[in-house]
């Protein structure tokens, strides 16, 4: 790589011009700079103005398309957390159903432990 480098640096050093070489370059140039020409911008357009609904409607339906997005990425998320929360009932539930179960048998356990008998339970159809 530095090979690459030394052939680089020798190539671009900086060398000094000629003699005279500034001289001639200004002979070279013309005696007179051309003038520019100015059109005035009135004559250069040829429509007329946009209108002012033509200048809003761009930037109107941007805006829109914003609002609408917000709008749905809100409706979106909603619809989300009611899912996660409808989610987390039914497992609330089942884990009820299930300490309620473990709680029966273990108070039965406990009565016949204790020499009692446990007290008949009766069965709910819901």
């Amino acid at each position: 790589m530095s090979e690459v480098e030394d052939r680089l640096r020798r190539a671009l050093r900086p060398i000094d011009p000629p003699p005279g070489f500034a001289e001639r370059v200004m002979r070279a140039l013309p005696d007179q700079r051309p003038t520019a020409t100015v059109t005035p911008i009135d004559i250069v357009r040829t429509s007329p103005r946009a209108s002012f609904w033509r200048r809003v409607s761009a930037p109107a339906a941007l805006a829109a398309s914003l609002v609408a997005a917000v709008l749905l990425g809100q409706h979106v998320a909603i619809q989300q957390e009611e899912r996660a929360g409808l989610a987390a009932r039914q497992e609330l539930m089942q884990a009820l159903r299930l300490t309620s179960q473990k709680s029966q048998k273990l108070d039965d356990a406990y009565q016949a432990v204790q020499g009692t008998p446990a007290p008949a339970q009766e069965e709910n159809p819901s």
